[in-house]
């Protein structure tokens, strides 16, 4: 299967029903294929090859989506691209992508325009909500100038649907190709953890560029579930498109639970669609965990994995028990177990497995891991054992084989020759009642090596001091582990998809 099948089927089941809405615009799932095969038609009447790459910049909207399946039908690969890149940044990631084709919306017109001049190998370029220019032709005139006629992918399960450039929180981007069957795959697994059905309706609050909420767009479309897109999240816009749509499920990542938990209008939304908030893609604090299943009265689900492994295990919603047992509780700060087609190593630094409970690098293998990254062979070999994907991350197993991830190998701080494990400190401060954001990392230090360092937001209303977020630390936690300082700021910067920059955070600190 590739994925623009998974148009084809729900145009014959679901022809009338909504595919996609993002506000007052509506497209149903026979629409939606009629469009995606004009699309494909118009780009390869104007000369695009089978492999050849499209890059998108724009932000969320319901063309992305169109746009993903056209490529499928076409055996086109999408390059999605961080709408808040400068044009430098996008230049070095188009440059290693060298796609021929650029769509852009409106917003980022002039963006575009430069990125053209600066990179000869794109050849087409066209506007999304904009007016025929020298920036490029317009999206919907390609559209509608193109045959309707039907057209079955080129493309095999295993070719690359999407070459996705992972966040680069601690370094330059990688660009990670994602196959037709590493989406099916995650599709399926997460249908089981989710317990999807054709009657959901998918709140779409993350960028459509990230993997995370093409991921989970994917696997509700195979049931033929309804996607609202929302242009980009706000704890009110969340709020509001929720009740209008009567939206039932979400992915949302951990410092957007957060937001949500501390937005006045909480107590007075209407939350009564809601069935189940997935969360990943950063740690989610116990404390924070705790909030969100009092207050937002839902099912939740965790999954763990990376770009190139999508997810590898599920904190299902059976895990998430409040007033459950000692064991219970404790695993609720866990990544959860294995999905039903993934598998989970804990390895030392020589690749030896390690015993139940001990730390390790957590290696993942399954139909969900890509191949490759583009043209990138020696960064492949780097991450790749046989067919187990190294993930980077520090975790352990429990006698049960759930996933505690502590840490990534890069975040965590060895002060005086010991391991501190961020993520243990990071939800300490959660608990702390002035507390709105913490984020841990380490400061080079000519004594210790590193110095363990914090930055915080302080909730509405509420503030404290160093000393008594030392004291409040030194109560909870081992010495050596506790902040040896503390950055306040109003916001902790993050990237587009909500995820803190530490590497920003290390900056400032040495400033």
């Amino acid at each position: 299967m590739t994925l623009d099948d998974i148009l084809r089927r729900n145009a014959l089941r679901f022809p009338r029903k909504a595919a996609v809405v993002a506000g007052s615009r509506r497209c149903s799932w026979a629409e939606l294929d009629g469009r995606v095969d004009r699309l494909a038609n118009g780009w390869l009447a104007s000369g695009l090859s089978t492999g050849d790459r499209i890059a998108i910049l724009a932000g969320n909207c319901p063309e992305y989506l169109e746009l993903y399946f056209a490529c499928a039908r076409a055996g086109l690969v999408a390059v999605p691209l961080n709408y808040r890149l400068t044009v430098e940044e996008a230049r070095q990631i188009l440059a290693h992508a060298d796609p021929r084709g650029l769509l852009v919306a409106a917003a980022y017109e002039a963006r575009g325009r430069d990125l053209v001049a600066l990179l000869p190998g794109i050849h087409h370029t066209w506007v999304m909500g904009g007016r025929d220019d020298a920036a490029g032709a317009n999206y919907e005139a390609l559209i509608a100038g193109a045959s309707p006629a039907p057209r079955n992918s080129p493309a095999g399960e295993r070719d690359c649907f999407a070459i996705f450039y992972t966040s680069g929180t601690t370094g330059l981007p990688k660009g990670a190709m994602v196959s037709h069957l590493n989406l099916e795959a995650n599709g399926y697994n997460q249908l089981l953890a989710d317990r999807t059905e054709a009657r959901d309706i998918n709140l779409i609050a993350t960028p459509l560029y990230h993997m995370g909420a093409v991921f989970m767009s994917v696997t509700c479309m195979m049931l033929g579930c309804t996607q609202v897109v929302l242009p980009q999240f706000t704890a009110p816009g969340w709020l509001a498109a929720l009740a209008q749509h009567r939206a039932t499920v979400s992915l949302l990542i951990p410092t957007m639970i957060n937001t949500l938990l501390n937005e006045p209008q909480l107590a007075k939304a209407d939350l009564g669609s809601l069935r189940l908030i997935f969360y990943g893609g950063g740690p989610m604090p116990p404390a924070v965990l705790d909030r969100a299943l009092r207050q937002l009265r839902c099912s939740f689900t965790q999954g763990y994995g990376l770009t190139e492994t999508l997810e590898a295990t599920f904190l299902v919603a059976a895990d998430h028990v409040l007033d459950g047992d000692e064991t219970q509780r404790r695993r609720l700060a866990s990544a959860g177990r294995e999905a039903v087609g993934a598998e989970v190593r804990i390895v030392d630094d020589a690749g030896r497995d390690v015993a139940t409970g001990v730390v390790g690098e957590v290696l993942v293998r399954s139909r969900s891991v890509i191949s490759s990254y583009w043209r990138q062979p020696e960064l492949t070999r780097e991450v790749m054992r046989g067919d187990w994907f190294c993930t980077g991350d520090l975790g352990y197993l429990d006698e049960d084989r759930y996933l505690f991830i502590v840490d990534r190998k890069k975040d965590m701080v060895v002060t005086g020759g010991v391991n501190v494990y961020t993520k243990e400190v990071e939800a300490v401060l959660y608990q702390h009642p002035a507390v709105r954001e913490a984020a841990v990392f380490g400061v080079s230090d000519d004594q210790w090596g590193e110095r363990v360092t914090a930055a915080v937001s302080w909730r509405e209303g509420a503030s404290t001091t160093d000393a008594e977020l030392a004291a409040f630390c030194h109560e909870r936690l081992a010495g050596f582990k506790c902040p040896k300082r503390y950055l306040v700021l109003a916001d902790l910067p993050k990237n587009p998809s909500g995820k803190i920059l530490k590497r920003e955070l290390r900056d400032l600190a040495r400033a």
